[in-house]
């Protein structure tokens, strides 16, 4: 693996470390100025879809999924680095805090880094699951509730 992909391996690692032990500022001062954060599912039925921009947007995303769901554990089952890209292959688990309901998520995260910075970060995740789960919370509207 070449030099540069290892390292942008290396610092990924870190901040999901980070992040898994609950030190969120870890994450968010990792992120570059100019960051583009897009968690993919369509907005609004899925408050912290969509794309944010900047460091103060994606701590309004997070505030979004905190606000529904406590995340009660989060692990990387696998990285694949390539140049400046790493693909987190990650497991995260979490309670609804409306109903109680406990969901378990498989989800691939993709990170572009600059200089050891997050300047590209996006997730994909079984967004259905996500939709149920917030339907019977009560917090999606009908024509946003799945078949």
């Amino acid at each position: 693996m070449p030099d540069a992909a290892a390292e942008t391996l290396r610092r990924v690692r870190e901040i999901y470390t980070e992040y898994a032990r609950g030190n969120r500022a870890f994450a968010l001062d990792a992120l570059a100025p100019d960051v583009i954060w897009t968690s993919v599912a369509e907005r609004p039925a899925l408050p912290w879809s969509g794309t944010w921009r900047g460091r103060a947007e994606v701590e309004a995303y997070f505030a979004e999924l905190d606000r529904l769901v406590a995340i009660t554990a989060y692990a990387i089952e696998r990285y694949v680095a390539d140049g400046d890209c790493v693909v987190a292959l990650a497991r995260a688990e979490g309670r609804f805090h409306t109903t109680g309901e406990a969901v378990v998520l498989n989800k691939a995260d993709v990170l572009r880094l600059e200089a050891g910075r997050i300047i590209e970060f996006r997730e994909y995740y079984d967004s259905a699951l996500l939709l149920g789960c917030v339907a019977r919370c009560g917090l999606a509207k009908p024509e946003e509730t799945p078949a």
